[in-house]
């Protein structure tokens, strides 16, 4: 291992896996009209944040879902009867993890997720079985950019700050885990990360 840089921890939508619950949306047959109420009064709506937070249960989400589109209660129940397929995990991923542990570096996640999704989708996910520890949002009724969810994966790990390299996908984030002492870095898409990972492993 060269470098400070001990433990990398990533996020895990859009980073390890595919949030495609678009991809979903199409495979049952909605157009683009539902699509973007769904984007806009579920994907982005404060119920999500809720489910994040571990805050509330998916069923009274859900209720909320359809108390503010209840033009489409049919197609919100339809989308929910399969949440298994709201996400894909990446290819690249149980590999990526495979190759940073054979270095000798930890790795830990770090995820904003609703609890029964996290229940049930990462047990198939192939880097799930790789990683040295995780923090779940909704697990422990925090959620990033707070700073209290940081440190609580430093602590429960001993881990020092300093010797983290923290990826995820939203720039808030990242800050946030510059403020706690971290490295940090932008997640724009493998490749490029890749050629990052490589210069900030090397520093």
């Amino acid at each position: 291992m060269d470098g400070k840089i001990h433990n990398i921890v990533f996020d895990v939508g859009m980073v390890l896996i595919d949030f495609c619950w678009e991809k979903h949306c199409r495979n049952l047959g909605f157009d683009d009209a539902v699509i973007r109420k769904f984007e806009k009064n579920m994907i982005n709506s404060p119920y999500w944040g809720q489910l994040d937070e571990g805050t509330i249960e998916e069923a009274d989400a859900i209720r909320g879902f359809i108390d503010c589109m209840p033009e489409y209660r049919q197609e919100i129940e339809r989308f929910w009867q399969q949440p298994e397929k709201f996400v894909e995990e990446y290819p690249y991923a149980a590999p990526m993890i495979a190759g940073l542990k054979e270095r000798g570096y930890k790795v830990y996640l770090l995820s904003n997720y609703p609890l029964n999704m996290y229940r049930l989708h990462w047990p198939s996910f192939r880097f799930y079985s790789l990683v040295d520890g995780y923090v779940v949002s909704a697990v422990e009724k925090l959620k990033k950019p707070d700073r209290a969810i940081y440190e609580l994966l430093c602590s429960r790990y001993h881990l020092s700050p300093s010797e983290c390299l923290f990826v995820d996908d939203r720039q808030v984030n990242v800050e946030a885990a510059l403020k706690v002492g971290m490295e940090a870095v932008l997640f724009e898409g493998y490749s490029d990360f890749q050629e990052t990972l490589r210069k900030k492993l090397a520093e």
